[in-house]
C-alpha cells in the first residue's frame, strides 16, 4: 500500500516563497526610504501615489501582498523575480535620493 502524501501547495508556488517575500519586503523597504527622502526635501516621482501613500509601510505591504496573491493565483510567480529587481533599482534610487540631500 502506498503512502499517502499530503500537500497544500505545487512545487512553482513553493519556490515562489523567496521572490514573494523579496518583492514583499523591498516595497517596505522603499516606502521607508521614500519617507526619509521625502522628510530631507526630495519629492514623489509616482503620481499615482500621493506622498503620504508612498511612504506608509502598511499600505505597500498591502499593496504588495495583494500583487504577490494575483500572481500566485494566476500561476505568474517567474514575473515576482523580474518585479523584485525592479523594486531593488526604486530602493537604490532611493538611496541615492537621500544621499544627495545630506
Amino acid at each position: 500500500m502506498s503512502a499517502r502524501r499530503w500537500t497544500f501547495a505545487d512545487k512553482e508556488s513553493v519556490t515562489a516563497i523567496l521572490p514573494s517575500a523579496a518583492f514583499i519586503a523591498l516595497n517596505i523597504l522603499d516606502a521607508c526610504l521614500t519617507g526619509l527622502a521625502l522628510e530631507r526635501g526630495s519629492y514623489e516621482l509616482n503620481a499615482l501615489l500621493l506622498p503620504t501613500l508612498a511612504s506608509n509601510p502598511v499600505f505597500k505591504w498591502l499593496i504588495s501582498s495583494a500583487v504577490v496573491l494575483l500572481l500566485v493565483l494566476l500561476k505568474r510567480q517567474g514575473l515576482l523575480k523580474l518585479l523584485s529587481l525592479g523594486m531593488l533599482l526604486v530602493c537604490v534610487w532611493n538611496l541615492l535620493a537621500i544621499w544627495s540631500w545630506s
